[in-house]
């Protein structure tokens, strides 16, 4: 009696992981509407992922300016400016 439930159950399984498997198409045998859909579909994806999104703005020349003979948007100059290049101070621990 458990010899008979344990095959039944061991059939069950099998039927169940039977139905969910993916179907494979023999030679003669043509695809079906649905698998085509479904490649259409992972085809238009791929496709989007493929190209760039349009750019929000054209790039142009911005107009004007004066060129480089622009007096007016020169810099005044600054102080000057002292840049240490070696190692910072160490610090030293203090006497206990």
């Amino acid at each position: 009696m458990k010899t008979l439930v344990a095959v039944g159950i061991v059939v069950v399984v099998a039927r169940v992981a039977a139905a969910g498997a993916p179907v494979v198409l023999r030679e003669s045998e043509s695809p079906r509407a649905t698998d085509l859909l479904r490649a259409e579909k992972l085809a238009e994806q791929a496709e989007k992922r493929r190209t760039l999104p349009p750019s929000r703005h054209r790039a142009e020349w911005k107009r004007g300016g004066k060129g480089w003979d622009d007096h007016a948007a020169r810099a005044e100059p600054s102080d000057s400016v002292v840049i240490n290049l070696g190692s910072p101070p160490t610090k030293r621990r203090p006497n206990r």
